[in-house]
């Protein structure tokens, strides 16, 4: 129990300190500002763990574990399940493309937003498409596409090519369908 109660303290210090760090940092993108206090709170997790008593001050003989490193190790696996499921919500909620398209009726006001209203807070000012104009440089910056430069066609490399079988296979197994 000790292991559990830990967890979840350093993993509230883990969501704490990058609420802090977003708003102090301000990034365009989260990835890492997400991924790298993770790790920093890792040892945290271990000190607190194993520089507090046994009993963490409150807990009954009964809630302890033995042995006292099953109790860390599954303390641990619940911080790192947490910090998984923490990563999951902010992509999943934050950059999920329905919520984007809320946010974009809801800027809209009361009255709402028309289909051509919504697509148009998808493009810059300069008329490029907020979506694709990012995402395909990106997935050639990453080496998961090739661009022709003959004629501008976008080509899987070996490894956007594994990716893509890859989930493919899950889709069929798990019956999700040809969508993206």
């Amino acid at each position: 129990m000790k292991g559990l109660i830990v967890s979840l303290i350093v993993f509230a210090l883990y969501v704490l300190s990058t609420v802090v760090l977003s708003q102090i940092i301000r990034p365009r993108r989260h990835g890492k500002l997400l991924l790298f206090p993770i790790f920093g709170w890792m040892p945290a997790y271990f000190l607190l763990f194993f520089l507090t008593p046994a009993d963490f001050y409150f807990l009954p003989d009964g809630w302890m574990a033995q042995p006292t490193w099953l109790d860390a190790a599954f303390g641990f696996v619940v911080y790192a399940l947490n910090c998984h499921s923490f990563f999951d919500f902010f992509f999943g909620f934050n950059g999920g493309f329905s919520m984007s398209l809320m946010l974009e009726i809801l800027r809209a006001g009361p009255q709402g937003a028309t289909s051509e209203q919504i697509i148009k807070g998808y493009y810059n000012e300069d008329g490029t498409d907020k979506i694709y104009g990012w995402r395909v440089p990106r997935l050639v910056e990453t080496g998961y596409v090739r661009i022709e430069p003959e004629t501008g066609a976008c080509q899987l490399k070996p490894k956007g090519l594994a990716i893509t079988r890859l989930a493919i296979a899950l889709k069929r197994m798990l019956n999700l369908g040809a969508g993206g």
